[in-house]
């Protein structure tokens, strides 16, 4: 199918072309009019720039191929170089005190909600850092949410500003002033009808959205094979559970089993998936692999791949302290010192270059962020960090630039945003980016930017 190009530039006609008919020229001496006429005849006509993206259907999915950005020089969206509000304390004020962040959002009046996983609590803060009102914390009551070993809560916002918190397989739902609106439990036994399935257990964090469920089936053989490879398949159901949808089957990682203890080991440079679910205008599942800078937008609502984005940039290759850096600290690492590392075996050889798209983020608007891995494109926001492992090794590698790209809903890519390295980003409103930081002594703060839609356009 030959693509359709919806973004290019029209080139004056030239001064040849006669396609309009006979033209006549006033004013000017005949010699002088051939003379002219000779010279620009004489020059080719120039050839339009290549465009910027093509889109394409394929059985109804929007394909959309960039090669360049939108924003140009001097252009694009503009986040402010300080905080426009911080909280967080090491000592004072107790109420600032936070020990382990679940996540942040801001409701639209301005009041910023905190989930703290140590006590379970909601607490709601103005712009100024003054406590309004908390909720939640350790119980079976309502409102109140219980620990779990292997997963934690989750904080999101719906429409309307109500706050959900999702905790195993509990839904509770608070007003923006605080108040419990519900607390219900997913139907486990009716659930557990299709089998095997999790919603813990799955690569993403939330699966509780809106009134749809996102489910996951990863079977697990007794004994996994020798080398082996893991897929998810994701699938979607609605809070009645009464039927049963599936998006598609996924790749999430490949490992082998260590000859000499027959532990089933991950292979850290072999291709994984990356995985995001979020809300915004839209429920979607976004998925990718580490091996090539292909996003995949899925409509949890409708079940159905709705758009397939590509960046055409180069990759590039790891280098050698990376790779050695991700052997010896993934589960070589952890089984060290029972596992032996040759790298030059084959079950830890490196693909071959290593994608630009490390992680997805949709924010509020339907806008697509993806986090740039290290890379060349970093140019003077490139970093570098030092690794250590066992044995005191260490090792210097690419560190994370803070740069994101950034894609309009219809998966056209505007240009990229400079984010802070070190910020977990928690949500993206209209006007502001709310996120985790850590400083030196591992006190976490929630910082907000301002965002600035307005340079290089937002549709």
């Amino acid at each position: 199918m030959t693509p359709q190009i919806v973004a290019t530039w029209i080139s004056d006609l030239a001064p040849c072309d006669r396609s309009n008919g006979p033209r006549r020229a006033f004013g000017l001496p005949g010699s002088c009019l051939v003379a002219i006429l000779a010279v620009a005849c004489s020059e080719a006509p120039a050839e339009p720039p290549p465009p910027v993206f093509t889109v394409t259907d394929s059985a109804g999915v929007r394909m959309v191929v960039n090669s360049g950005r939108q924003w140009g020089e001097g252009e694009g969206w503009q986040v402010t170089a300080e905080p426009v509000a911080t909280l967080g304390a090491m000592d004072f004020p107790v109420e600032q005190q936070f020990q382990n962040i679940v996540g942040a959002t801001r409701l639209s009046n301005g009041t910023i909600v905190i989930l703290e996983r140590a006590d379970f609590r909601l607490r709601a803060f103005n712009a100024a850092g003054d406590l309004l009102w908390t909720a939640g914390g350790v119980g079976d009551g309502p409102g109140e949410m219980r620990s779990y070993a292997d997963t934690g809560p989750v904080l999101t916002k719906l429409k309307g500003d109500t706050i959900q918190v999702q905790n195993g397989r509990d839904r509770i739902r608070y007003s923006p002033g605080g108040e419990v609106i519900e607390h219900v439990k997913l139907d486990i036994a009716r659930f557990r009808r299709w089998g095997p399935l999790y919603v813990q257990y799955c690569p993403f964090d939330v699966y509780f959205l809106h009134e749809d469920i996102v489910v996951c089936n990863k079977p697990r053989p007794e004994r996994l094979p020798d080398p082996w490879t893991s897929y998810q398949t994701i699938m979607r159901t609605t809070w009645n559970l009464d039927g049963l949808d599936t998006l598609g089957v996924f790749l999430e990682e490949s490992g082998f089993r260590d000859p000499t203890h027959g532990v089933a080991m991950r292979t850290p440079l072999a291709a994984r998936g990356i995985f995001r679910v979020g809300g915004g205008p839209e429920p979607r599942l976004l998925y990718a692999r580490n091996d090539n800078y292909r996003i995949e937008v899925w409509d949890i609502a409708t079940s159905r791949l709705a758009m397939v984005v590509e960046r055409r940039v180069p990759r590039r290759v790891r280098t050698n302290a990376e790779a050695e850096a991700l052997v010896h600290t993934g589960d070589a690492g952890f089984y060290h010192p029972y596992v032996s590392v040759d790298m030059d075996a084959g079950h830890w050889a490196p693909i071959d270059s290593v994608s630009i798209a490390e992680a997805l983020f949709l924010d509020d608007l339907g806008f697509m962020w993806v986090r740039r891995g290290p890379t060349a494109l970093d140019g003077e926001h490139a970093r570098v960090r030092v690794v250590a492992g066992h044995d005191d090794m260490e090792w210097t590698v690419p560190a994370h630039s803070g740069l994101h790209d950034v894609f309009r809903p219809d998966g056209v890519y505007l240009g990229t945003v400079k984010l802070p390295h070190n910020l977990r980003i928690t949500e993206i409103g209209p006007d502001y980016i709310l996120g985790v930081m850590r400083d030196e002594m591992d006190v976490q703060y929630v910082w907000m930017y301002g965002l600035d839609r307005v340079g290089g356009g937002s549709g």
